[in-house]
């Protein structure tokens, strides 16, 4: 396994190709982040990778900047053709998005095939042979299966996200996939944890792959994180607070359940404040609507279940809320990690009412770290009602 010392090396000096390196200029990338400086060269010399680092990292580029390599320096034909699987449509259109902000005045051409668009459309784009495929794995297998895809011309394979991709109930799809690519290609597998699930694919898939793990260690000190005690009854009136000290900032809040959702937009638009709802079971139009009106600031306050947590990403987000404590430490690594990013700076609140403090408690325990206390705001919790609750709930576990 290989691991990072993040040493502060350039795009320069890994030799990129001229008009690419031009592109990453003007777009603002200079130094690499750690995992681009390991996985850049390793996806060169056309090594199956796992690559384990948490969202935010830059893993986008990681790939994308060797695939383009190849391309400007011809060593892969535009008839050789990538694909890239994401497990749902906004991190699909992103990777492509991001992509194409690459691909200035060449002649790469890049295509995303997922739920939500117009088969037409997707038909017509595919049939002009692009050389990247961007896919969710449902609407691919769909097309494929109607012979509208052919993947004869494959040589590289991305699968990105993989563990949500996992979560999110793929496996079955991934592994048709895979048995249906051509067995000469470039595997490259990324993701934030590294489940046994992904291992035995793993394992029955790349040939002699190389393991790289960007540790969690390196901290992201652009986020300030703060955790507000309060009780459930408070919480609503403690985010109205937290907007009026900061009228002009955008808030981006998670809550667990769809209607936890729909209540907390609710309530704000009852004080005039623009909030919408984002969750899996809306519409794939009415999901990208939202969230285009959010990215654009035609909208205060987002509130998303956790369809938002892992790397869609919101440039310049002032602010995160968990509006319950995060059940695992990898969760509110991810949904913090919608801000701060690109060494903007943002902010990261948890609220916790008193039910919740044992498990607040041990997510510290798991992050290594304690996070501080804000006690100013006009809704904290009292100590009394925090041992009160805790008592209750030992008697009740007594009384089973």
């Amino acid at each position: 396994m290989i691991k990072s010392t993040h040493k502060k090396l350039k795009f320069q000096d890994l030799h990129i190709h001229s008009h690419l390196l031009s592109i990453l200029t003007q777009s603002g990338f200079t130094d690499l982040t750690p995992i681009q400086e390991l996985a850049i060269p390793q996806i060169l010399r056309r090594q199956d990778l796992i690559s384990i680092a948490p969202t935010g990292t830059g893993k986008t580029e990681a790939f994308a900047i060797p695939i383009l390599h190849r391309y400007h320096t011809q060593e892969a034909s535009l008839q050789d053709q990538t694909l890239i699987l994401n497990p749902t449509r906004e991190l699909a259109l992103q990777t492509q998005a991001r992509i194409t902000a690459l691909t200035q005045g060449n002649h790469i051409s890049t295509v995303s095939i997922c739920g939500g668009q117009a088969y037409d459309q997707q038909i017509e784009a595919l049939s002009q042979h692009p050389t990247l495929i961007i896919a969710t794995p449902g609407r691919l297998l769909d097309l494929f299966a109607q012979g509208i895809i052919s993947f004869y011309s494959i040589k590289t394979l991305v699968i990105d996200e993989f563990d949500q991709m996992l979560e999110l109930g793929f496996m079955k799809e991934v592994n048709q996939i895979l048995q249906a690519l051509p067995s000469e290609r470039q595997n490259l597998f990324f993701s934030a944890t590294l489940p046994n699930d992904i291992l035995r694919i793993a394992n029955k898939t790349l040939k002699n792959p190389l393991k790289i793990e960007i540790k969690k260690e390196i901290k992201n000190t652009a986020i300030e994180e703060r955790v507000f005690y309060v009780d459930k009854s408070n919480k609503k009136k403690l985010i109205k607070y937290l907007i009026d000290l900061n009228p002009q900032e955008q808030m981006l809040i998670f809550s667990r359940t769809t209607h936890g959702v729909e209540r907390i937009v609710q309530e704000l638009r009852k004080d005039g404040i623009l909030a919408e709802a984002l969750y899996g079971d809306k519409s794939q139009k009415n999901r990208t609507h939202v969230l285009n009106a959010f990215k654009a600031k035609d909208i205060q306050v987002l509130v998303a279940t956790d369809l938002l947590a892992r790397g869609v990403d919101i440039e310049n987000l002032p602010m995160v809320i968990n509006y319950e404590v995060p059940d695992q430490e990898a969760l509110y690594l991810h949904r913090i990690g919608r801000t701060g990013r690109n060494g903007v700076s943002g902010k990261a609140y948890t609220f916790c009412d008193a039910e919740d403090n044992h498990k607040w408690i041990q997510l510290q325990l798991a992050l290594h770290k304690q996070i501080k206390i804000d006690d100013q705001h006009p809704y904290v919790l009292s100590w009394d009602q925090m041992i009160s609750t805790s008592e209750l709930k030992k008697g009740n576990r007594r009384k089973k």
